[in-house]
């Protein structure tokens, strides 16, 4: 180093506050009117809000679908978008053994084997309101972009693992890179019910399948309602994410992903964006309704505040949406007669309980977060409980630089005794009158 650079270092080193002295080396007392925390001046502040989180499950491998039984029995499923997973679907036996469902044989077709018969990369697990399963079958092989022959399917079995019926995709849907990624399934609306995918490829869409006749539709291709954000950049545990390609930088691009049923309506997110949306189950279902006509009965609330991976809702019409930019679960209360607060001068609750929430007074809340949250991805309800699966998505290779695998196992997948929250809450609220 240069004697000159040397001596003007020092310099300006002479002229630094000398702060090192006074800076706490240990976390301050909290102040008496909050003494269980401090934020902001205390190295391990990380607000946790919401109940405590009960692990249920621990996998070694990053799952993405999660459905709960009336039997309390939880099923994971474990897809192949970035290589061969012994078994797709399994049933968790213990808080750390599984066992393949609905059977060993139904987990990977052989050569030959007609592929609706067989799971080829199974994205979610769902039960409806008749107790049955659905599995959502994206029908892509590992290393290819676009389903094979009759591979990207919906399954229902019983419970007892039998299988009630398949319905294929038809073939003509397949365009650009039809990627279906999650199901739920109404089972009152029209003849026999009616099933809604998300398609996450690009383009993105919604899909809905006729379970009566079989019949299925693709919806919103292409449009904004379903795109991801140009040029989006998600944030996890504080570091930006983007897309890799070695050391080649792209963006995140996947479309529609997460959908849940509420209030007669189908809601989705689109992961790459923080972006929610939705629209009347009936409309998406009527094939009078033209693609264009169908954008004016799309509602948006606006952004959510997070990139969301998952959805689901509960029988009073909450919508809870995966918060992985946050570590964290929202929710959104989409029927008037839950909402606990004046929002742009409409008082909270109803006499009438299937008034909807207007699109623009839904108010996004915070229903639990934790550092334990890392990236929750698909979610079920059952008797009060929200269960849901974490999988590290955001360290997975598409998304590190020089595509490393920067995911640390186990996996755990927890439950949250959601009612605590509106249960105070609502006795908050009494008190207050």
């Amino acid at each position: 180093m240069e004697p000159k650079f040397t001596a003007l270092l020092s310099a300006i080193l002479s002229c630094l506050p000398k702060a090192t002295a006074q800076f706490p080396s240990t976390c301050p007392t909290p102040l008496p009117q909050n003494p269980n925390t401090t934020l902001g001046i205390c190295p391990t502040d990380f607000t946790i809000l919401g109940p405590q989180l009960e692990p249920v499950h621990e996998s070694l491998s990053p799952p993405t679908g999660l459905a709960i039984d009336p039997n309390l029995s939880l099923y994971l499923t474990y897809p192949r978008n970035t290589g061969p997973t012994l078994n797709n679907v399994v049933k968790c036996t213990s808080f750390t053994t599984e066992t393949p469902w609905p059977s060993a044989s139904i987990q990977n077709c052989t050569s030959g084997q007609n592929a609706s018969t067989c799971f080829i990369n199974v994205q979610n697990v769902a039960l409806d309101s008749l107790s049955q399963l659905w599995i959502v079958d994206s029908g892509i092989p590992p290393g290819a972009k676009t389903a094979i022959e009759f591979g990207a399917k919906i399954m229902s079995f019983s419970l007892a693992g039998n299988l009630l019926r398949t319905y294929v995709i038809p073939q003509e849907l397949y365009y650009t890179g039809m990627n279906a990624n999650d199901v739920r399934v109404n089972n009152t609306l029209g003849a026999g019910g009616y099933a809604f995918i998300t398609d996450e490829s690009d383009a993105g869409s919604l899909l809905y399948i006729d379970l009566a006749t079989g019949a299925a539709g693709r919806r919103l291709w292409n449009t904004t309602y379903t795109r991801a954000d140009e040029g989006f950049v998600g944030v996890y545990n504080g570091q930006p994410i983007y897309s890799w390609n070695g050391t080649r930088k792209s963006f995140i691009s996947t479309g529609a992903d997460g959908i849940a049923l509420a209030s007669g309506n189908v809601y989705w997110g689109v992961l790459a964006s923080r972006r929610f949306y939705y629209v009347s189950q009936a409309a998406l279902v009527d094939e009078t309704i033209s693609d264009e006509e169908l954008k004016g009965y799309v509602r948006d609330p606006g952004q959510c505040g997070t990139e969301q991976a998952g959805l689901t809702a509960d029988d009073r019409g909450r919508v809870y949406i995966m918060a992985s930019e946050h570590n964290a679960i929202f929710y959104v209360d989409t029927l008037q007669a839950a909402v606990s607060e004046t929002v742009n001068g409409r008082i909270p609750g109803s006499s009438n309980a299937l008034e909807p929430v207007p699109a623009e007074n839904y108010v996004v809340k915070t229903l639990v977060r934790n550092a334990l949250i890392q990236h929750a991805d698909s979610a079920a309800i059952w008797d009060g409980w929200l269960y849901f699966c974490t999988n590290q998505l955001e360290l997975s290779p598409r998304r590190q630089y020089g595509n490393i695998d920067a995911r640390r196992g186990p996996f755990r997948s927890y439950r949250v005794w959601r009612l605590l929250i509106f249960l105070s809450r609502a006795a908050s609220e009494q008190y207050r009158d």
